[in-house]
Order: structure tokens, then C-alpha cells, then sequence
């Protein structure tokens, strides 16, 4: 137990003084931390839509605003067909535009070609019209806004001619609809984004920390540090010290950048109006089976990641070891992403059950679909003896490549020779 404590806090300061580790965390901490803030200290309503202004402005200031700053949009229009006597209807499809009626289709085209405006629109009959561009754009929706436009004032002017009131067709046309919608279940939609940021967080954690462990075990091969540990502490405690400070580093990790999100956006929420409540607002059942499920399925892929780096003697060879395990948690990852769309499927429900599945999937039905707490400890118990029986054919596998110099052994020929003895 002394030696496993060692092997431990070497390992943890290997962790928390390697620069990359210091870097990445105070990096993505402060981007977090500086980048909730913002809106509390600036006025970001205008870049992004939703954040509470910093002025409490009434809606003509507003635009008076706008329009002294140039930020209407400006067309140009020819109404040869006569019918747009009353600009109502076009300037509530259009917000924040400004327009100007020309006497001829030949003024709306030099408008345009000057870039005076934005655009131009000729509308020749009561259906039919054309809109004139210098340079088209994939995201300009004129076109289309402009058809209901001319489309409500063809019915406004049928309507019309026949004597009877607009606005009463309209106003029977346009009844509010009120709906509500009660979820017994989970809010699938609402869920989505903080599921899909944890899922990526599970699949980085095991990734980096699986092959800075390999990588750790095989650099220690290749520089004969292997002989001098092997001899002063048993390989038991290497391998375990190794991926339960791999464990803990992540975790504190984590934590950190985690934690510096959660709490920049709960200290800045007023200024965010809200905007982020499905980002960071997680409920406390599915961050607790992120944090149980998350750290019990790095235990069992960094076993793995350690075992496999002991079977190369250089690091050049490091990458075709660990690929078979790297290759199984893609595809998990992948599984996961099914889980997204589909989380109450047969598929899915076995998926959670699978040790190298159920540390991403088992959360992402927590969090998206219906799961009993049986099945959240049935999964957990399976995953925690999967654990042992990897460590500890983890461990045998360790001690059989530490010593072994040269070719790459196979984990097949390896397997074999441990089933002999």
C-alpha cells in the first residue's frame, strides 16, 4: 500500500507539472470565465440577439438609433402594377428597412448598380414581381419575404373590391392558437446540448489521459527506467498508481473547467437572459452519473491503455498497440451518438449494459430517455467488476511485457502464454 501511495504522488506531479496539463486547464478556464462575463461588462445585444441590453431603450429610440448608425436596410421599389397604396403591410414584413419608391424600373436598377440600396424590387402586376441585386447571396430571403408581402396585399385588394372588411378576414385568418406541452418524461430537445458537451468530455478525458498512460509505460521501457522500478516496487502498484493518478488528474481537471463554466455563467445569468439555461443548467442526477459513470469507464479503458503499452519497447510502435482499444471506444463513441437520437431502443438499453459502452451510454439515457435506478446500479456493478477483472489481468499483463525488450508482442501470444501459467 506504501509503494501504490509512491507510485501515486510521482505520477500526480508528473500530471500537474507538465505543461501541457497547466495549460490546457488555466486556457480553457479563462475562456469560460472571460467569455461568460462578457455581457456583464459590455452591452452584446446587438452581436448576439437575446442578451439583455445594457440600456433601457423604448422600441423609436431604438430605431432611431438604428437609422442614424446606417444599420437599416435600404430597397428600392417600382410599383407598376399600382397596388401597395398603403406601405403597412410592407413595412411589417420588412423590420428595420427603409424604402424608397421610384417612378421607374430603369431608377430602381441605377439605385441598386450604385449600391445606394441594397436591393430593388419591380413589382409588375398583383402576382408578379422581380427583384433586382448587384451580387445575390445564399442567406438573402427578400424574395421570399416579399411574396407574402405581395400575396397579403392580393388578397387585401380582393377583399376589398368585393366590399367586405380586410381586416375582419385577417383577424379570422390570424386567431391565436394556444398550446402546451406537458412532458412526463425528459425534455429531449431541451437535454440535447449539455448531453452532446459531456459526451465529447468523456471521449477527450479517456482519449488523452489512455495515451499519455501507454505512452508513460513505454517510454519508461525505452529509457531501462523499467529495470531500476520493477525492482524497487512491484508492478501491481506501477500499473494501478499510474491509472489512479491518471484518474485523479482528469477528475481535478475537469473539475476545474467544468466548475469555472458553470459557475461564470450562474454569476452572469441575469446578463445572458437565460440564453445559456440549456447549455449549463444540468440537472444533478445526470451530473452525478457523468462524474460516477465517466471516472469508472476511465479506470477501464486507462487499464487497458497501460496494459498495451507494456507489450512495445518504442514509442514509434506505441500507436499499433493501443489502436484495437482506441478503434472499441470510437465505436462506443459512436453508440453514443445513436443513444442521442434513439435512447429508449433495445439497442441502447443493451449498449448501457456493455462495460466498454455503458460509461457514455447509461448517461446519455439518464439524461435524455427513462431509467430506472435499478438499472443504473445493475450497469455500475457490471462496469466496477469488469474493472477488477481488467486490472487484474491488466496488472499480468504489465508485469509479462515490462521486462520484455524488442519486437512488439502480441496481446493474442500474450493472453496464451498468461493462460499457461
Amino acid at each position: 500500500m506504501k509503494s501504490l501511495k509512491t507510485v501515486i504522488m510521482f505520477e500526480l506531479g508528473n500530471f500537474f507539472r507538465h505543461k501541457g496539463f497547466i495549460i490546457t486547464t488555466t486556457l480553457l478556464s479563462l475562456i469560460f470565465i472571460i467569455g461568460l462575463s462578457l455581457p456583464s461588462f459590455f452591452d452584446m445585444s446587438s452581436i448576439i440577439p437575446g442578451v439583455a441590453s445594457k440600456e433601457n431603450q423604448t422600441t423609436d429610440s431604438k430605431k432611431a438609433a438604428q437609422e442614424d448608425a446606417g444599420d437599416l436596410t435600404n430597397y428600392a421599389i417600382y410599383d407598376e402594377a399600382g397596388i401597395m397604396k398603403d406601405t403597412k403591410l410592407l413595412t411589417s414584413h420588412f423590420a428595420d428597412s427603409k424604402w424608397t419608391f421610384t417612378k421607374s424600373e430603369e431608377e430602381v436598377k441605377k439605385l441598386v448598380k450604385s449600391d445606394k440600396v441594397e436591393g430593388g424590387l419591380i413589382v409588375k402586376s398583383a402576382t408578379k414581381f422581380s427583384y433586382v441585386v448587384n451580387n445575390s447571396s445564399m442567406y438573402d430571403q427578400t424574395t421570399e419575404y416579399f411574396k407574402e408581402v405581395l400575396q397579403l396585399y392580393y388578397r387585401q385588394n380582393y377583399i376589398t373590391s368585393k366590399g367586405l372588411d380586410f381586416n375582419e378576414f385577417e383577424q379570422m385568418y390570424q386567431v391565436p392558437i394556444e398550446a402546451s406541452m406537458d412532458i412526463l418524461g425528459k425534455d429531449s430537445a431541451n437535454n440535447y446540448w449539455y448531453t452532446y458537451g459531456l459526451i465529447f468530455i468523456i471521449y477527450m478525458m479517456i482519449i488523452f489521459y489512455g495515451q499519455t498512460i501507454a505512452m508513460g509505460v513505454t517510454s519508461e521501457k525505452s529509457n531501462r527506467a523499467m529495470e531500476i522500478l520493477v525492482t524497487s516496487t512491484d508492478t501491481n502498484s506501477l500499473i494501478f498508481g499510474k491509472v489512479i493518478a491518471g484518474a485523479i488528474a482528469s477528475v481535478i481537471q475537469v473539475t476545474i473547467i467544468i466548475g469555472s463554466g458553470i459557475i461564470s455563467y450562474q454569476v452572469n445569468s441575469a446578463a445572458w437572459n437565460g440564453m445559456l439555461d440549456f447549455i449549463f443548467k444540468i440537472p444533478a442526477n445526470v451530473l452525478i452519473t457523468f462524474g460516477v459513470f465517466g471516472l469508472l469507464g476511465f479506470l477501464f479503458y486507462c487499464f487497458i491503455y497501460g496494459a498495451l503499452g507494456a507489450l512495445v519497447s518504442r514509442t514509434e510502435d506505441l500507436g499499433k498497440s493501443t489502436s484495437i482499444i482506441t478503434y472499441v471506444f470510437i465505436i462506443a463513441f459512436f453508440v453514443a451518438f445513436v443513444a442521442l437520437q434513439a435512447s429508449d431502443t433495445t439497442f441502447v438499453k443493451v449498449a448501457s449494459y456493455v462495460p466498454f459502452t455503458s460509461c457514455i451510454v447509461m448517461m446519455v439515457r439518464v439524461a435524455m430517455g427513462t431509467v430506472n435506478l435499478i438499472e443504473v446500479i445493475i450497469s455500475g456493478c457490471i462496469l466496477v467488476a469488469s474493472i477488477v477483472v481488467v486490472g487484474l489481468i491488466g496488472a499480468k499483463i504489465y508485469r509479462f511485457g515490462t521486462l520484455h525488450y524488442g519486437n512488439p508482442l502480441k496481446l493474442r501470444n500474450v493472453l496464451k502464454s498468461l493462460k499457461k501459467e
